[in-house]
Formats: C-alpha cells, sequence, structure tokens
C-alpha cells in the first residue's frame, strides 16, 4: 500500500490523498481556495472518493473528474452541493452536469456507520467540529488503521460539539496542522465574541456599517448566532442584518440537519426561536445613510457578492471584520497586511474604513491540536498535511516531541509506503 499527495502539502488548500494498492481509494479532493488549482488524478472512473465536509479545499474538484462513488455524511452531500453551485457561478470551472453527475454518485452515511468495500476495506466517520457534516475518516486497509482527521476543532462552538476523541486504535495518523506552530494561540470563544460584538457596536455608535466577510458553510452561521444572542439579550443595539450570498442557503441546511448541531441549538429551536435569526437578504439599501450590518460570502474576499459591498471601504466610519483564516493571494489577506488601495474588479478601491481580524475559526488552534492529539491512541507513525510550510514543519517536530513516533511532511506528489 502507497500513499500518494495529490494536494494540501505543506498549503492550505486542494487536500487530495490517494492509497494505492489492491484498490484504489481517494481522501478528499479539494480545490486550491486563491489559484482554483485541482488536483491531477488519472483513472478516475476506478476510484471511490470519501469526502470530510463540505469547503472547497476538501471537495471543491469533485466534480472536475467521473467517479466511481463518493461518500460523505448526510449533511455534507447537501452542504457540497452549495459549494460546487458557488464555483459554477464564480469560474464556470465546471458545468451543471458535472454537478449533477457528481450528485448522483454521492452514497451518504451517519457518524459512526461502518462502511465495508471490496478487498474488505473498511471506513467510518466520526464528528471533526469543523462545520455541520464534518468528518474525520478512520479506515481499515491492508492491516492497517488508518486516521484522517480532515479539518479538527476540538473544542465546542455555539453551533456544534467538539470533534471526537473516543478514536480505536491507530496505525497511521494524517493529521492537519492550519495551527501548527506554537505562535498560533488564539483567544478563546468567549473572548473573541466579546470583542467582535465591541467591535461591531463601536461602529453602529459612530453611524457606520459593519462588513463581515464569512464562509458560506460554517463561519456564517457561527457569526449569525453571536450577533442576534446579543441582540436578543440587549447587549447590542438592534440594527438591521443583511446576509448575501450562499450562506442563506447554508443555513437553511443547517436548521434542517438540527440533530447535528450543538445541543444549545436544538433547545432554542424547541421554544421556538430561531438561532440564527431573520434572514434577510441585502439589496441597495445597505448603501444608504443607515447603520447596518451585512454578512456575505466569501470568506477570504475572492469573489462573490462581498466585492460589491467593499466600496463602503471608501467611507472611514466603516469596518470591515475578518472572520476565518486568509490564504496567500487572497482579497482578504491583501487586506489583513493592510493595503491602502484594493482592485476587486476594474476599479481601485481606497481603504478608508477600519479593517479588523477576529478569527472565529473551525480549526483546532495550537494548545487544542495538542490536547487533542494527546488524547487520541498513540500511533506507529504520523504525516502532518493541512497547514503552510512554517506550521505544518513545526508541528512535526511538535508531534516527535509529544509522541517519539516517525513523523513525516510530505510535498505534493510525493508517494510514502506505508
Amino acid at each position: 500500500m502507497l500513499l500518494k499527495f495529490h494536494g494540501g502539502c505543506q498549503e492550505v488548500g486542494m487536500s487530495c490523498i490517494e492509497f494505492i494498492g489492491k484498490k484504489r481509494i481517494l481522501l478528499d479532493c479539494g480545490m486550491h481556495p486563491s489559484t482554483g488549482e485541482i488536483p491531477k488524478i488519472e483513472n478516475s472512473e476506478d476510484l471511490e472518493v470519501i469526502i470530510s465536509h463540505a469547503h472547497l479545499d476538501h471537495c471543491g474538484a469533485v466534480p472536475f473528474y467521473k467517479f466511481k462513488k463518493i461518500y460523505c455524511t448526510h449533511p455534507t452531500s447537501d452542504l457540497m452541493y452549495i459549494t460546487w453551485k458557488d464555483t459554477l457561478n464564480l469560474t464556470k470551472a465546471y458545468k451543471e452536469e458535472d454537478i449533477q453527475r457528481s450528485m448522483e454518485s454521492i452514497e451518504s452515511l451517519n457518524y459512526y456507520e461502518e462502511k465495508v468495500l471490496d478487498n474488505n476495506i473498511k471506513f467510518k466517520f466520526y464528528n471533526a467540529g469543523h462545520i455541520l457534516g464534518s468528518s474525520s475518516i478512520y479506515l481499515e486497509i491492508e492491516d492497517k488503521r488508518i486516521f484522517y482527521t480532515g479539518d479538527i476543532n476540538e473544542v465546542s462552538t455555539k453551533t456544534l460539539k467538539g470533534a471526537d476523541t473516543d478514536i480505536e486504535d491507530i496505525d497511521i495518523l494524517i493529521i492537519e496542522s492550519t495551527y501548527g506552530s506554537p505562535l498560533d494561540i488564539k483567544p478563546s470563544r468567549k473572548e473573541l465574541e466579546k470583542e467582535l460584538i465591541n467591535e461591531i457596536a463601536e461602529t453602529i455608535e459612530e453611524g457606520g456599517k459593519v462588513l463581515i466577510p464569512v464562509f458560506a458553510i460554517g463561519r456564517a452561521q457561527e457569526i449569525l448566532m453571536i450577533i442576534n444572542n446579543y441582540m436578543r439579550c440587549g447587549k447590542l443595539k438592534e440594527v438591521p442584518i443583511y446576509t448575501d450570498g450562499s450562506l442563506i442557503h447554508a443555513t437553511s441546511i443547517y436548521l434542517s440537519y438540527s440533530e447535528w448541531l450543538n445541543p444549545k441549538v436544538r433547545n432554542l429551536l424547541e421554544q421556538g426561536i430561531n438561532p440564527f435569526g431573520e434572514i434577510k437578504k441585502a439589496d441597495d439599501t445597505v448603501f444608504n445613510k443607515e447603520p447596518c450590518i451585512i454578512i456575505s460570502t466569501s470568506g477570504m474576499v475572492q469573489g462573490g457578492p462581498i466585492l460589491k459591498y467593499l466600496k463602503l471601504l471608501k467611507n472611514p466610519k466603516n469596518k470591515i471584520i475578518l472572520t476565518g483564516y486568509q490564504a496567500e493571494g487572497t482579497l482578504g489577506r491583501e487586506l489583513e497586511e493592510g493595503a491602502k488601495e484594493i482592485t476587486p474588479f476594474k476599479n481601485t478601491i481606497p481603504i478608508r474604513g477600519k479593517v479588523v481580524k477576529i478569527e472565529f475559526s473551525g480549526h483546532s488552534d495550537y494548545n487544542s491540536l495538542i490536547r487533542y492529539l494527546k488524547k487520541l491512541p498513540k500511533p506507529e507513525k504520523a504525516i502532518v498535511m493541512h497547514g503552510e510550510r512554517y506550521q505544518a514543519l513545526s508541528f512535526a517536530m511538535t508531534i516527535w516531541k509529544n509522541l517519539k513516533i516517525p513523523t513525516y511532511v510530505p510535498v505534493r506528489n510525493t508517494i510514502l509506503p506505508l
């Protein structure tokens, strides 16, 4: 059995690992969020692919190929459709019939439901705590027990329970490292919520508008729930909250799968309270003089309806709050690094409004990754993926220091024997 790494190597984007043996299996098939690059897969008709979750960098390349079968959880199946439609609308990367073909190839499963493939290969999904339906994948293949974490969040959030750690014995651990450096220590969720509300309140009091770019799946629902909660409690002045993009559809899917959410969300729903508030579609009224909050995709400001609201940043009263990871090469990263002007379209926009970064990440930070690692059964070897070069190498050293096991940080297109 060999592992070939098509992407997600010393980078955040294009996650894709191929198992090559008596049977070929793919774990994830993502697109790079800033470049649109996809993995180069040969003879895809013979391949079965197991998808960890519905974010672009893990499933965005699936419609480019004709896979034999696609496995994922039930919510991921619905959410992937949104991701693929977004990609089609923004980039025309593939066609509607490619999406339809992919949807018809999906077999969806619940957490902990074992699936047996040819050659007695088994796998099942565990909760990864990252977004609705996100999974870590446990595989038994050719006498090896492999645990692929996917993207994990070890702590509970407003919408989801934290990642499962009660896992069976592991021979090979494949783990993400988005925040794998000891420098990547984030404030607590309560501190982040307080900072977010304070920044919003400050702008509203000054008569300004708050622009919040979000990932349609996960970040959007978390932010909506926090803001609406503070408004319901009277701790934040009520102003219109406008939304735009596919987060509107994604939020309805969250509500459809309430049994997969944090029990606190279900309790609110049982009381007749929509935790995400009334969804108001943004229109031209957001450009008038009234204070408001605009929540829109995309989270890295790299396309989508968020771009048409960026001209609000010409006004020093207005503010943009970046709430997630901003990959290299994105407009979001430019803003984060202090760009004085940006060019989302043909015309350049001067940045006079305030730019704030408050990262409500769906990923574990360094301390959380360490806790997660210590809760898992000790593997024989580890492979570090899904982190930029410094984070991946740094976390590999941490694993070696803590577990004293061989740890690998692959580069793209390399092959590693199990």
